[in-house]
C-alpha cells in the first residue's frame, strides 16, 4: 500500500479542547478540501511531526478518512501540480459566464484611499445594447449553463435606469433558453432605498450585495463623503435594517465591507457594536473586514502592515463573534479561479465598451487605455474574452516562481490578486496569517471549549 504523508495543504492548530461529553479533541484546517478536521491527541501529533511510525499506526478508517478530506496524500504526490491543475481547470470551465458591466463611470463620492478616476458622461445607448447583446448571446448559447453578472461602477446605482432595462432583457433571455442567470453588485450603498433593494432583488435577479460601511457615523462620513458634502451612513444602515425587519428581500444577501487603514483601525470596534445594535447581526449579512490596499494609487502612508492587520482583525473577528454578527472565521471553500483576470470566461466592461481582464484597471489612469483586451463590437456572439496579462499566473506560481508556490493557504485563496504581486505589493489575505485564531473561532461555534486539564485553576 501506497504510503500516506501529512498533505504540505494541511494546518494543525496548537490548542486541545473539550467536547459536550468532555472528550479530548484537537483540530486541523485541510485547505485542498477546505475541511475543518477534529482529531484525537495521537493523531494530532503524528500529523504535526509526520513521523511514519507514528502514522502508519494510525487506524485504517482514519487512514481513509483523512485521505478523502486531503490532509493525507501519497508520498512523492506533486501536490502543488495538483492544485494549480485544478485551478486550471476552473479557469478553463467554459459552460458558465460571468460579466462585470459598468453602467456608469461616475461616482457621487470621493473616497481618500480610491484609486479610480471618476468622469461624468452622457449613456451611449449603442454601446449598452452591444454590451445587453453579449450577454444575450452568452444566456442563449447551450453550451453555457450559468451567467453571472456583476454591476459595478463607479456608483452602479447612479445608472439605476440602464440596469433596469438590461436586466429585464437578461432575465427575459435566460428564461426563454432555461439558462441560470444571477446578479450581484458592488455599491456604497449612499443611493439605496427599500423599494430599491426590493426591485433590485424582485426583478433584477440581484441575489448578491456588497456595500462598504468604514466606521462608526463620524468616521464613516468623514471617509465616505459623498460630493454634495452629506454624509451616508445613517441612510444606508437604516434602509438595510428595514429592509431586514420587512422581510423585503428574503433571498438576498448582503455583504458589508469595511475598508481598514490606519485612519480607522480604532472606530473599528466601535462600528461591530453599532452593527449589531442597528439590526444588522442577521442572517442575510456577512461582515468582510478588508485591510486597504493600492488600487493603481499609492496608499502606503495609511496601509496597515499584513501581520499587524491579521492581528487586530482577530480581536475584531473575535467581537464580532460574541456580538451575533456573521462571518466565516475559515474558507468553507477551495477556489474554482483565482479571479476575473485567470479567467476567459470571466469578463470587464465599461462604459466605453472596452473589455478588460482585471477588475483594476477600468477608471485607473494609465491602466485604463493599456488593460484593453478587446471592444465589445469586436467580439463575436459568447465568443470568450481575449486572452489578458495574468492568463499565466498558474504557470507562474505552478513553477515555483510565487510566494504562493510555497504557501499552505494557495487551495483556498488562488495566490488573491496577480497584478498586486507583479506590482511588488502583498496581497495575502489576513487568514493566512491568523488561521490559527480562526480556527478557534470555528471550533468554539461547534459547541468546544478550550482544554483545561484537571487540577488547573486557570
Amino acid at each position: 500500500m501506497t504510503a500516506l504523508v501529512p498533505s504540505r495543504y494541511l494546518l494543525i492548530g496548537e490548542r486541545a479542547y473539550r467536547d459536550a461529553d468532555g472528550s479530548e479533541a484537537w483540530f486541523g484546517y485541510a485547505t485542498r478540501s477546505a475541511a475543518v478536521i477534529r482529531l484525537d491527541r495521537a493523531t494530532a501529533a503524528a500529523l504535526r511531526s509526520g513521523d511514519p511510525d507514528a502514522l502508519a499506526g494510525l487506524d485504517p478508517a482514519e487512514h481513509r478518512r483523512l485521505a478523502g478530506l486531503r490532509a493525507l496524500v501519497a508520498r512523492g504526490e506533486d501536490e502543488l501540480a495538483e492544485v494549480t491543475g485544478g485551478l486550471r481547470e476552473g479557469s478553463d470551465r467554459t459552460t458558465s459566464r460571468s460579466v462585470t458591466i459598468m453602467p456608469t463611470s461616475y461616482c457621487n463620492m470621493a473616497c481618500s484611499y480610491c484609486g479610480q478616476e471618476h468622469v461624468k458622461a452622457a449613456h451611449d445607448r449603442r454601446r449598452a445594447d452591444r454590451t445587453a447583446r453579449r450577454v444575450e448571446a452568452m444566456l442563449a448559447d447551450p453550451g453555457i449553463d450559468t451567467v453571472a453578472v456583476t454591476w459595478f461602477g463607479g456608483e452602479p446605482l447612479l445608472a439605476l435606469r440602464v440596469i433596469r432595462e438590461m436586466s429585464a432583457r437578461f432575465t427575459a433571455a435566460a428564461a426563454r433558453h432555461g439558462t441560470t442567470y444571477r446578479a450581484r453588485m458592488a455599491t456604497n450603498g449612499s443611493l439605496l432605498s427599500v423599494r430599491t433593494l426590493t426591485e433590485l432583488h424582485r426583478d433584477c435577479a440581484l441575489d448578491e450585495m456588497e456595500l462598504t460601511v468604514d466606521g462608526p457615523e463620524e468616521v464613516h462620513d468623514r471617509r465616505r463623503l459623498r460630493r454634495n458634502g452629506r454624509g451616508s451612513f445613517h441612510r444606508t444602515v437604516a434602509v438595510l435594517a428595514e429592509t431586514l425587519a420587512r422581510g423585503a428581500a428574503p433571498g438576498l444577501r448582503i455583504g458589508i465591507r469595511v475598508n481598514i487603514d490606519r485612519d480607522n483601525e480604532e472606530s473599528v470596534t466601535d462600528l461591530l457594536n453599532d452593527l449589531a445594535c442597528l439590526g444588522l447581526a442577521h442572517p442575510q449579512v456577512t461582515l468582510h473586514l478588508i485591510a486597504v490596499h493600492s488600487w493603481g494609487n499609492d496608499v502606503s502612508e495609511v496601509e496597515l502592515a499584513a501581520r499587524a492587520y491579521a492581528v487586530r482583525e482577530a480581536g475584531w473577528l473575535r467581537t464580532a463573534e460574541a456580538l451575533g454578527l456573521h462571518f466565516g472565521p475559515l474558507p468553507a471553500a477551495t477556489v474554482r479561479t483565482t479571479c476575473t483576470a485567470t479567467t476567459r470566461s470571466g469578463e470587464i466592461v465599461d462604459t466605453e465598451g472596452r473589455v478588460y481582464s482585471c477588475s483594476e484597471h477600468p477608471l485607473v489612469p494609465g491602466a485604463r487605455d493599456t488593460g484593453v483586451v478587446a471592444r465589445v463590437a469586436e467580439l463575436a456572439g459568447s465568443a470568450r474574452r481575449p486572452g489578458g496579462a495574468f492568463d499565466d499566473w498558474y504557470d507562474q506560481v505552478g513553477d515555483g516562481g510565487a510566494q504562493c508556490s510555497r504557501c499552505p493557504i494557495l487551495p483556498v485563496c488562488g495566490g488573491s490578486c496577480p497584478k498586486l504581486w507583479r506590482e511588488g505589493h502583498l496581497p495575502c489575505p489576513s487568514v493566512k496569517f491568523n488561521w490559527s485564531e480562526r480556527l478557534d473561532l470555528a471550533v468554539r461555534r461547534r459547541g468546544f471549549t478550550p482544554f483545561v486539564p484537571d487540577g488547573d485553576v486557570r
